[in-house]
C-alpha cells in the first residue's frame, strides 16, 4: 500500500513539473535594436553646370561650358543643451571650370578654387559663423585673394512652418588681394588689354550679402526661391558704387529615393535665377579707358545696370 501512495506521488509530482515547465508556446524572444548612433560629421558634395558664372554680381565667364565641383564638411566639435547648443568645424573647397579658354596655362581650364575653413556657434535657432576664405586661380586670371568674413543665419521654420524664409547674411572683408573689380587708384583706369592680375590688385574693399531661401517640399520634390542682394564698400566695386546686384531664383529639386540611405540623400537640380546687376560691375566698366566714375559711385558713361539670366542643374549628395 505505501509503495502504491508513493508511485502516485510521484507520478503527481511529475506531472506538477511538466506543467511547470511547459506552459504552452513559448513568445519569441524581443530583439534589442541599439540606436544609431548620431555622426559628428554632416556635409554634402556635388556640382553645379551653370550657363554663366556671375559671383558677387561680378560676370566672370559667359561663354563656354562651365562646371562648378564643391564639397562641404562640418564636425561637431560641441554638443550642449543650453543656450549654445553646438559648435562645429566647416572646411570647404568650391571650383570653376571653364570650357572658355583665353591664357596659356598648365592648367587653362581651371579658372577658380575657393578653400574656406572656420567655426560655426549654433544658438537653437541661430547660427553665428567666422571664417577664413582663400580665392585663387590654378589658370592664374586673376591674382589670389584672402578674405576674413562673420555670417549670421535664422531658422525660422518654428515659428512661420511652411512660409519659412531661412533668412541669412554674410560680411566679408579682403584682406590681400581682392574679390571686387575696382581698379588701381594710382594707375588710374587700365587699358582693355591689362592682364586680370594688373587689374586685380586694386584696393581690397569689404562685401556685403543678405538673402532669404524660402521653399516648400511635396514627397521628393523640394521648390525653393532664393532671394539674394550684395552690396560693397572701401572701394569693392569700380567707382566705389555700393550696389552689387539683387537676384531672385526658381529651383526644384528631386530627392533619388533608389539610392540606399548609407550611401547618403542624392538629389538632382534644376532652375534659373535672374540678376539685376550693378553697372559698375560689367566687364566694359571694369577695362574702360577715362577718367569718369572715379569718385560718387556714378557708372561709366555708357555703362548702365543690366540684366543676366543664368540658368542651372546639378547633383548633391548629403550626408
Amino acid at each position: 500500500m505505501k509503495t502504491h501512495i508513493l508511485t502516485v506521488a510521484a507520478f503527481a509530482a511529475a506531472c506538477l513539473a511538466g506543467s511547470t515547465a511547459y506552459a504552452g508556446p513559448t513568445a519569441p524572444a524581443k530583439k534589442i535594436v541599439e540606436p544609431t548612433p548620431e555622426s559628428c560629421i554632416t556635409g554634402d558634395i556635388g556640382f553645379d553646370v551653370v550657363s554663366e558664372y556671375i559671383t558677387k554680381g561680378i560676370v566672370q565667364q559667359n561663354q563656354g561650358f562651365i562646371i562648378q565641383p564643391y564639397a562641404d564638411l562640418h564636425f561637431r566639435i560641441f554638443k550642449g543643451a543650453g543656450a549654445l547648443t553646438s559648435i562645429t568645424a566647416d572646411v570647404g573647397i568650391w571650383n570653376s571650370f571653364q570650357g572658355h579658354r583665353n591664357v596659356v596655362s598648365t592648367t587653362p581650364g581651371w579658372y577658380e578654387f575657393d578653400f574656406q575653413t572656420g567655426l560655426t556657434f549654433n544658438f537653437n535657432k541661430l547660427s553665428l559663423g567666422g571664417y577664413f576664405k582663400d580665392y585663387s586661380s590654378p589658370s592664374d586670371q586673376f591674382q589670389t585673394c584672402y578674405a576674413i568674413g562673420i555670417s549670421l543665419a535664422y531658422d525660422d521654420s518654428a515659428a512661420l512652418g511652411n512660409f519659412a524664409l531661412h533668412p541669412y547674411g554674410f560680411a566679408e572683408l579682403n584682406v590681400q588681394g581682392t574679390t571686387g573689380n575696382n581698379t588701381p587708384a594710382a594707375n588710374g583706369f587700365l587699358p582693355a588689354n591689362a592682364p586680370l592680375a594688373v587689374r586685380s590688385h586694386h584696393a581690397r574693399g569689404q562685401y556685403y550679402e543678405v538673402g532669404i531661401a524660402p521653399g516648400h517640399t511635396w514627397g521628393p520634390v523640394t521648390l525653393s526661391l532664393p532671394i539674394s542682394a550684395g552690396f560693397g564698400s572701401g572701394g569693392f566695386y569700380l567707382g566705389n558704387r555700393g550696389f552689387g546686384f539683387i537676384g531672385v531664383g526658381v529651383k526644384a529639386a528631386y530627392e533619388l529615393k533608389f539610392v540606399p540611405a548609407c550611401l547618403g540623400k542624392w538629389s538632382i537640380s534644376s532652375g534659373f535665377t535672374y540678376y539685376r546687376l550693378g553697372g559698375n560691375n560689367s566687364g566694359l566698366a571694369s577695362t574702360r579707358v577715362g577718367s569718369s566714375g572715379s569718385g560718387g559711385g556714378a557708372p561709366f558713361p555708357g555703362v548702365t545696370d543690366k540684366n543676366e539670366l543664368v540658368f542651372q542643374g546639378g547633383l548633391k549628395v548629403a550626408f
